[in-house]
């Protein structure tokens, strides 16, 4: 991805440590890796992205400085709210002076259910270097309603070929290139007052099976049946799908029917109820299976690993 001729920059990676990014760990260290090795970099630093709006580590501020996000954009942090207003006035201050990114972990198809969803188009830089509030954008189809003000934002996915076109944005003036682009707004919507919270638990998981895919849906029968604890959830989704997809465990945690848990990043509960009725979607053989998987892994884990719902419909 380097080039010789390029600007050379500093790039601030921001992770997103809410309570949805933990599983995308991984992939985080895969990117700063790549991103220090072979893009058009003179290094590389952390910062994080906490879930009340506020950022830990390092704060690095000059001329030659860029910044990419690294999020799912689901956190609470990035919805109205205190939180919200927090890390929207820190985006907004940084996208009026430089160039700025948001790498988006869950695929494209996922985005709409974000607060980022990203609209297709070409964006244009007119100069070298130009911050997001220089950039103008053509949408392919109509005109998104961004509202007076807003400043746009590139979201990329992960990979080669979206990082390349942002890199291209950053080193050429006057260039144009395909992007999908959200917009920062000038201020936050006011809170809305429909939440998960408010559902009952069929309403949830309704909810959750009408948009869902067959394969997150299947998963969540599944995760139902074991404590969900990410280490948990991605063992039983090893065990449910031959190539497990993170994106479909992403569904998952996403989808309403859990909530953060006090302890470790990744630790989680099911709201009250949906468990039971998750369980219920299950084929008692099927769900025979996962719990026989979970009991093995029980006497070395030394704590429970089996919900206590699905102990009770396998008496």
């Amino acid at each position: 991805m380097r080039t010789n001729t390029a600007p050379a920059y500093r790039l601030q990676l921001v992770f997103d440590a809410g309570p949805t990014m933990p599983m995308w760990r991984p992939l985080l260290r895969r990117l700063r890796r790549a991103l220090a090795q072979d893009g058009p970099f003179e290094g590389v630093t952390v910062s994080v992205l906490k879930a009340d709006g506020t950022l830990r580590g390092r704060q690095v501020e000059d001329d030659g400085l860029v910044t990419l996000v690294f999020s799912d954009c689901s956190g609470p942090h990035w919805y109205p709210g205190a939180a919200g207003e927090r890390w929207y006035k820190t985006l907004r201050s940084w996208a009026r002076v430089r160039p700025v990114a948001v790498v988006q972990p869950l695929p494209e198809r996922m985005w709409q259910r974000t607060a980022l969803p990203g609209t297709p188009g070409r964006l244009h830089a007119p100069a070298t270097g130009s911050a997001n509030s220089e950039l103008s954008f053509t949408a392919y189809d109509s005109d998104p309603d961004a509202g007076a003000g807003s400043i746009p934002v590139p979201v990329l996915e992960p990979s080669s070929a979206w990082l390349e076109n942002w890199f291209t944005l950053l080193g050429t003036g006057g260039t144009e290139v395909p992007a999908a682009v959200a917009f920062i707004p000038k201020a936050l919507p006011a809170e809305e007052t429909v939440s998960p919270a408010g559902l009952t638990a069929e309403e949830l998981v309704l909810r959750f099976r009408a948009t869902a895919s067959p394969e997150a849906f299947r998963l969540a029968g599944h995760l139902a049946a074991g404590v969900p604890h990410l280490p948990v959830m991605q063992r039983v989704h090893r065990s449910v799908e031959t190539a497990p997809c993170p994106s479909h465990l992403a569904e998952v945690i996403l989808s309403g029917l859990l909530r953060a848990a006090p302890g470790l990043p990744g630790s989680y509960s099911f709201r009250e109820g949906v468990a039971s009725v998750l369980l219920r979607t299950v084929p008692r053989s099927s769900l025979s299976r996962t719990v026989a998987l979970l009991r093995q892994a029980e006497s070395s884990a030394r704590r429970p690993l089996v919900a206590a719902e699905a102990s009770r419909l396998l008496r």
